[in-house]
């Protein structure tokens, strides 16, 4: 007879706001065996630590005031390790902050391009996602959205299409998903069809 797989949890520091979104994306304890590319890189971080930044990072995190619990499989466990150097938690965190953000900034630009103002628009983000003032402050993500955002307001007359495709090609941009190409295309596109 076939056994359950056993799995065991570690726990990582991370920020409070990318411990609610990992937890939104991946479950509580978080599993990341359902997306193969977090997986992997999950498991490349025990495979081969980096200490690179160690010695610059204090040994407690001031930021990474959340403690997130992900499941590993008994496989990675013994095959790849359980401990994270202070380097690697930091690419973990700023991988998941990063993404973190880019949804928040396409989130909150299209509440604010579509008309409503930017503290309704943050306030809309923080209710539909579960983002207490505790996990991310307004303040912070107000501050955040003015540095990196696409702020575009939507003329609902003879943009709204042309807009949110605008909005969301950068943000995809930002992330990488696609080049500056693309965009150039979708302006020239525009001009020659307006």
């Amino acid at each position: 007879m076939r056994q359950t797989p056993i799995k065991f949890t570690i726990t990582i520091p991370v920020k409070p706001y990318v411990k609610r979104f990992i937890e939104l994306n991946y479950g509580y304890p978080v599993d990341f065996s359902s997306d193969h590319e977090a997986h992997k890189y999950l498991q490349q971080l025990f495979r081969k630590p980096s200490r690179i930044r160690d010695c610059q990072i204090a040994d407690t995190f001031c930021t990474y005031t959340e403690v997130l619990e992900v499941l590993i499989s008994e496989h990675d466990f013994y095959r790849y390790g359980w401990e994270l150097t202070k380097t690697d938690i930091v690419a973990f965190g700023k991988r998941y902050e990063y993404r973190a953000k880019v949804m928040m900034r396409s989130m909150v630009a299209i509440y604010h391009g579509m008309g409503l103002p930017i503290f309704k628009s943050i306030k809309k983000f923080q209710d539909l996602f579960q983002f207490e003032e505790d996990d991310w402050r307004y303040e912070a993500i107000k501050k955040d959205f003015y540095r990196n955002g696409f702020n575009q307001k939507i003329d609902f007359d003879n943009e709204i299409f042309q807009k949110v495709e605008k909005i969301l090609l950068r943000n995809m941009y930002d992330l990488g998903t696609i080049s500056k190409q693309i965009i150039k295309e979708h302006e020239t596109n525009n001009k020659t069809c307006g």
